[in-house]
């Protein structure tokens, strides 16, 4: 399938007239350097959306391109003044790769097999029709026992892992300020395909304004899924990224950043390797004897994120950064039985390495987090003679939280592979203590109390 669609919106200098209700005075007829009709903007945006038939049940492929050009008029230039141009195109690629339908593509699962049968048995021409349009589709089918046993069992485990989503970026913006108001690119340029609107001069010779430039691209690839490990254990947002954006401009030179996702190790960062974030769920503890008897839910939670950035100016580095981020490093979620209490506790932590010019900064933070949370439902109802009885609801909620972190920020002059190398700039230790109360009464009056008690020692 293939869409198309293609907006254009210009404005002169007659629409302020027709916004504002307004006709043009008598000074601005006679005025010579008024000259209606003048264009002041300019807008043309396309959008290409591809969505190939192939493999369209399984790997659900999906391109888009949607350039975007933009001409505006500057405020203080006339009919031979300056103008801004700008060229902004983004493609994007998208995949889906469901393994489970693929190898239903060579496989027919026993539980399909079975609800077949019997929708046979009910209708016998209608499944007739389906199954035989269902098998046109199969390449081939899988009857060897040895071969089906093994389809069957990477179907079971297709079954438990989600669709691997594939995206890819590529973004592209080219700007021109202060150019001729006379230059007309042609469509090449509208649509992204070259980075100059034209091999003519683009500056105006009567005016005194300054021509300046920008080129900015970027790309990024993308992978991510989840898996359910089991009923109460899963393993999700699991996502690896690389992207790569670069800044040309006129006056500033050639920029360039590259990103990827990455665990650091060592003291500087540089003995990590690439590897993908991830979030780990468990839940249903509860099912055990000695947390049931108190709690009528408990999950515990982790999460992973880390990354690392090069930035270059004109191909040389200057610095390399590199982030690791455990939020949760683990956490507890629990909801007690008795009692409309939920307490939630999480520790996290943050570090934070920035190599340059051979020295190393790090920056590390671990974060402790208590919070109590009790809420109460209750509510009356007040007679009302000859109508109906007016029922008010109210609802408190009481907060509790409890906050401790302890940071730092060591410092080493010089490329070292031990910690003692380092030196301690600055350590903070920050305690908190919040409560906090709300009070709704009924749905038109609510009230908030909170206090706020932060002890910082550094």
């Amino acid at each position: 399938n293939f869409s198309f669609n293609y907006l254009i919106d210009m404005k002169n200098n007659l629409n302020n007239f027709l916004e504002n209700n307004q006709n043009p005075t008598m000074s601005d007829l006679l005025d010579i350097t008024y000259s209606p009709g003048l264009k002041k903007n300019l807008t043309e945006k396309f959008s290409f959306t591809f969505t190939p038939p192939i493999f369209e049940d399984w790997l659900s492929p999906r391109f888009s391109y949607v350039p975007t050009y933009i001409w505006t008029r500057d405020v203080l230039s006339g009919a031979q003044g300056t103008a801004d141009i700008k060229s902004d195109n983004k493609f994007t690629g998208n995949f889906s790769f469901s393994f489970q339908k693929f190898i239903e593509k060579f496989y027919t699962s026993e539980k399909k097999t079975t609800s077949s049968s019997y929708s046979t048995s009910r209708g016998r021409k209608k499944s007739s029709s389906s199954s035989k349009s269902s098998e046109s589709i199969k390449p081939f089918e899988i009857d060897q026992p040895h071969f089906k046993t093994i389809f069957k069992f990477l179907h079971d485990i297709g079954q438990r892992v989600s669709s691997i989503n594939v995206t890819y970026i590529y973004k592209i913006q080219n700007i021109f300020n202060n150019v001729s108001a006379d230059i007309d690119p042609n469509y090449n340029f509208k649509l992204g395909f070259i980075n100059e609107p034209s091999e003519d001069n683009l500056t105006n010779t009567s005016s005194t304004t300054i021509l300046s430039s920008s080129n900015t691209f970027n790309q990024e690839l993308r992978f991510n899924t989840s898996v359910q490990i089991t009923d109460n254990l899963s393993l999700s947002n699991m996502e690896y990224r690389v992207s790569l954006s670069a800044n040309k401009q006129s006056d500033s030179g050639y920029n360039e950043n590259v990103s990827q996702s990455y665990f650091p190790l060592g003291p500087s960062g540089k003995d990590g390797i690439p590897l993908f974030s991830w979030s780990i769920n468990l839940r249903g503890l509860e099912k055990y004897a000695f947390l049931g008897k108190w709690f009528k839910s408990f999950t515990i939670n982790h999460s992973y994120s880390g990354e690392k950035t090069t930035v270059s100016l004109e191909n040389v580095i200057q610095k390399i950064d590199y982030k690791r981020n455990f939020t949760p490093f683990i956490g507890l979620k629990m909801k007690t039985n008795n009692f409309p209490l939920d307490i939630n506790l999480t520790y996290n932590n943050i570090l934070t390495i920035s190599n340059e010019n051979e020295q190393i900064k790090r920056e590390n933070s671990d974060q402790i987090n208590l919070k109590f949370d009790y809420t109460k439902k209750t509510g009356f109802r007040i007679p009302v003679f000859f109508l109906r009885d007016f029922d008010l609801d109210n609802e408190i909620n009481l907060e509790v939280t409890l906050g401790f972190e302890d940071s730092q920020e060591l410092f080493s002059y010089y490329e070292t592979n031990e910690i003692s190398d380092f030196e301690t700039l600055n350590f903070r230790k920050t305690y908190n203590i919040k409560p906090e109360i709300t009070y709704n009464f009924s749905k038109f009056v609510d009230a908030n109390l909170w206090y706020d008690y932060i002890f910082i020692n550094d």
